[in-house]
């Protein structure tokens, strides 16, 4: 399988991905930071990573996101992109398929115990507590995913549609009318961040 293969050894600028990485992990001292091969994770000055969190690899955090207690994003066979003033809520997990990067926009706002896999989450999007978004799923700006839903793989969600249920059905394609909430939400969440 070509998407991961063995590797007999430190990559050549171990040196210098030794040196990003300790400049992180001083930066974040309560948080678990670590390469992947020479993929080191990019965190903005302006993102919170709090104590627990755990960051793996080609992990981008953007301007003002947060990952908050105890989430996991671990980019090994492909990337991961948390978008501007976005938060992942304690005890989320993000990971990726072979073919899927997984990529969260700006302003949205992930629940607790989330789980992020191989998909695309459009701009002010919700994606609520214990959801599950599955590989090559996208879910379009100003959509919500409902608390436990499981989003099935490879669906696209139209923009302003509302997914709920196992499996994952939308059940309010295109009329949602929660993106300026959704927008609300995450600034809520930047302020809490910056008291935080």
């Amino acid at each position: 399988d070509g998407s991961c293969p063995r590797v007999d050894g430190p990559p050549a600028d171990v040196r210098a991905v030794e040196h990003r990485l300790a400049e992180l992990r001083a930066r974040y001292p309560r948080a678990i930071i670590d390469r992947y091969h020479s993929a080191v994770p990019s965190v903005a000055a302006s993102a919170l990573v709090c104590a627990g969190a755990s960051l793996i690899g080609d992990v981008t955090v953007r301007e003002g996101a947060q990952v908050w207690y105890g989430c996991v994003l671990r980019a090994d066979i492909n990337a991961i992109v948390l978008g501007a003033n976005s938060n992942l809520q304690d005890g989320t997990v993000v990971h990726l398929g072979d073919d899927d990067a997984t990529v969260v926009g700006d302003e949205v706002v992930v629940g607790h115990r989330a789980v992020l896999h191989g998909s695309t989450i459009e701009d002010a999007c919700l994606i609520g507590m214990n959801a599950t978004v599955l590989d090559g799923v996208t879910i379009g700006r100003g959509s919500i995913v409902g608390a436990g839903a499981v989003v099935p793989a490879g669906l696209h969600v139209p923009r302003n549609s509302l997914v709920l249920g196992l499996p994952g059905k939308v059940v309010n394609a295109g009329t949602l009318d929660k993106e300026g909430f959704i927008r609300a939400l995450a600034a809520k969440y930047a302020r809490l961040a910056h008291n935080h």
